[in-house]
């Protein structure tokens, strides 16, 4: 498998079918915490959105609930949604 770009790692994530390809999602998250570990993900048809994918980011990011949220788009949807 090449190497993915860091834009090709981040649209991994908006594409429902890496979800069943272990080996490509985890190999996209791999680059992303090597090189981006908080990306912006812009795919079509979903809204624009952070990825975060250091476990100790993500941690320090739920305790400061008070900086961060993710309401009042919780889950990815579609830009129509």
């Amino acid at each position: 498998m090449s190497t993915p770009t860091m834009d090709d790692a981040a649209k991994v994530l908006a594409d429902p079918t890496a979800y069943a390809d272990d080996a490509r999602l985890h190999a996209a998250l791999a680059h992303l915490r090597a090189k981006q570990p908080v990306a912006g993900v812009d795919q079509k048809p979903y809204r624009p959105f952070w990825a975060v994918t250091k476990h100790a980011d993500i941690m320090a990011i739920e305790r400061a609930n008070d900086l961060f949220l993710s309401s009042p788009r919780s889950l990815l949807a579609t830009a129509q949604a």
